[in-house]
């Protein structure tokens, strides 16, 4: 564990200065071809639905588990190679830079009154439809994706990493990954995602809560309540559809102290949603980046986190 600890930390500075890389290679893209590949292949047999897309999810990790270790044989042969190999997979598992890219982008561009902008960019990391959003909808909407992708991108690669060392990480976001393109309430993926689904919601169970807590925590490095932020947590974390989801995004209404959530479009349907928070104030667009800090201040305390849990094991 300790060492995944090392090589998560370098993994995360490398994150910070460079970001997410874009090419072609990289593991979550392919394993994104290969869910789609296995998606094409079993999809129209003459078989239940569910248990086609069992067997798409055996597969998917069971290539990538035997690539992987493939792979981690190939580096360890040369000097440092298994050490170079894992800090790639780390690297590659986690996006703190890119969610805040992402965010900051959206920022600008309302800062600029770019509203069609602002509309635009927001539509690359939120799922519902944004080109007739309002300024508060995009600020909401943002905050809310960057709340939630702090445990899918950041906190449970790095949770996962730190437990089972890459492989751990990969998996992780392979699962993840599967869920984002299968995991849909429609009628082509009820039943197929139906597994993909309950899995992603498995995985995240301790990430989720655990970032909901930092979150929470980091409100003691601000000037936000740490016990404003504690009490929407525990209220209103089941005001979303997702199990998980709702520990990080209350937590966030609760320290910013506004009100997220609520009813959105999607794919032209209005979607009853509950709220998250009590409305203490209007949202502002700097909002965005304040949520952004907290983020980052909640991975800080992760690193803390873990680095004491290691020392108590290692003299337990």
């Amino acid at each position: 564990m300790a060492e995944n600890y090392f090589l998560l930390s370098f993994a995360l500075v490398l994150d910070l200065i460079i970001g997410d890389p874009q090419y072609k290679f990289h593991p979550v893209r392919i394993i994104g071809k290969l869910i789609s590949k296995v998606e094409s292949l079993l999809y129209h047999r003459n078989f239940s639905k569910k248990r086609m897309g069992m067997g798409g999810i055996i597969i998917i990790i069971s290539v990538v588990t035997g690539i992987f270790i493939l792979l981690n044989q190939v580096f360890n042969l040369v000097p440092f190679g298994k050490e170079v190999f894992s800090i790639f997979i780390f690297y590659t598992s986690i996006a703190v830079k890119d969610l805040a890219t992402h965010g900051l982008r959206i920022k600008t561009a309302l800062d600029n009154d770019d509203i069609q902008l602002a509309r635009k960019r927001s539509g690359m990391i939120l799922s519902r439809d944004t080109m007739n959003l309002t300024e508060e909808r995009i600020i909401l909407g943002t905050i809310e994706s960057i709340s939630e992708n702090a445990s899918d991108s950041i906190i449970a690669p790095l949770f996962w990493g730190l437990i089972f060392g890459p492989l751990g990480s990969l998996i992780y976001r392979t699962i993840n990954t599967m869920d984002a393109m299968w995991g849909y309430k429609n009628k082509r993926f009820i039943d197929f995602g139906t597994t993909a689904a309950i899995l992603d919601d498995i995985v995240n169970f301790i990430p989720a809560r655990l970032t909901g807590l930092l979150i929470c925590m980091a409100g003691l490095f601000t000037k936000s309540s740490v016990r404003n932020a504690w009490k929407i947590m525990v209220r209103d974390h089941s005001n979303t559809a997702s199990p998980n989801a709702g520990y990080p995004e209350a937590a966030m209404a609760g320290i910013l102290g506004i009100q997220l959530g609520g009813n959105a479009t999607y794919f032209g349907e209005i979607v009853i949603k509950q709220t998250l928070g009590d409305k203490q104030r209007e949202p502002e667009i700097g909002d965005i980046s304040y949520s952004i800090i907290i983020i980052g201040i909640s991975v800080i305390l992760s690193f803390l986190f873990y680095a004491f849990l290691i020392t108590i094991l290692r003299n337990w």
